[in-house]
């Protein structure tokens, strides 16, 4: 038998050292800081093993933060899988081909905008006296002013919408794109039954792409974990806490307020667990 060149392994084992070392470290060295008690305002520390996580458990200001998170993971997941199934069901139906390429190049565009490019453009377009997103509101009462990123019950779904208009349109795209992908004769024999457009992409186009969508899905909850710039250009967690998550508290506590490393470090700790533990309980019931 032919021996099996060594030649990919060469290649692949040192960027996969290399990514270990680059992803362990840190990890490593922030459970470290988290069991210490480091101040950005002194040298000097000691070990206070889990102080650290059982201060985090008393802290209402952390309470609210996961609470936050939670919320934040929960709309910006949810209204962008279902803008993202809604548009692309709807190109599919009723835009020609041609069509449909224009739809996709401008659809790519907001995903292609920096996060916090993005961020200032809709923190102008939610200007209660000028901006573009408020308009209506003026129009329909006569002028009277509203300001969506200051009042406590709507700053995180008007943060969230600009989440979801980056991401969601172009989620569309992938969804337009899985779906011509598709056997054409299934769809053809729910048409010769009769079935409605709804009925044919409920019962029929959607289920066969149910393993692309669980992924797509998976991607935007790794990505809305990673929304401080989006979060801190728009309301630097305000107003008072309404839009304050798990990151956006950390590094207020690490950087900004107090100096408290370790402390913002267990709250690092704590959401990087939360996560891996979220993540395979998800993964495991799907693949069940």
């Amino acid at each position: 038998m032919p021996r099996r060149s060594s030649l990919p392994v060469t290649f692949v084992v040192p960027t996969l050292v290399i990514l270990l070392i680059l992803s362990m470290v840190p990890t490593l060295y922030a459970i470290v800081i988290a069991l210490q008690n480091r101040e950005l305002s002194s040298t000097a520390y000691s070990y206070v093993w889990l102080s650290n996580f059982a201060d985090l458990f008393a802290d209402r200001r952390f309470l609210n933060a996961v609470w936050v998170s939670v919320k934040w993971e929960f709309v910006t997941v949810v209204a962008t899988m279902v803008v993202a199934i809604g548009l692309g069901v709807l190109m599919f139906e009723v835009a020609s081909p041609r069509l449909r390429n224009v739809y996709c190049l401008l659809f790519i565009i907001p995903v292609l905008l920096p996060r916090v490019s993005a961020a200032f453009v809709w923190k102008f377009a939610y200007h209660p006296l000028y901006g573009i997103a408020t308009y209506p509101y003026r129009l329909l009462t006569g002028g009277l002013i509203f300001d969506p990123l200051s009042k406590p019950a709507t700053a995180l779904f008007a943060v969230a919408s600009v989440d979801v208009w980056q991401w969601g349109l172009f989620f569309a795209v992938i969804v337009l794109k899985l779906l011509e992908t598709l056997p054409p004769q299934p769809i053809e024999a729910a048409r010769l039954d009769h079935a409605r457009r709804w009925q044919i992409h409920a019962y029929v186009t959607l289920p066969m792409l149910k393993a692309p969508l669980i992924s797509l899905m998976f991607v935007k909850m790794i990505e809305s974990l990673r929304s401080f710039d989006l979060i801190y250009v728009m309301t630097r967690g305000g107003p008072g806490v309404a839009t304050e998550t798990l990151d956006m508290y950390a590094f207020s506590q690490g950087f900004i307020e107090s100096g408290k490393v370790s402390y913002a470090s267990a709250m690092a700790v704590l959401m990087m667990i939360a996560t891996v533990i979220t993540f395979t309980m998800l993964w495991k019931r799907v693949q069940a």
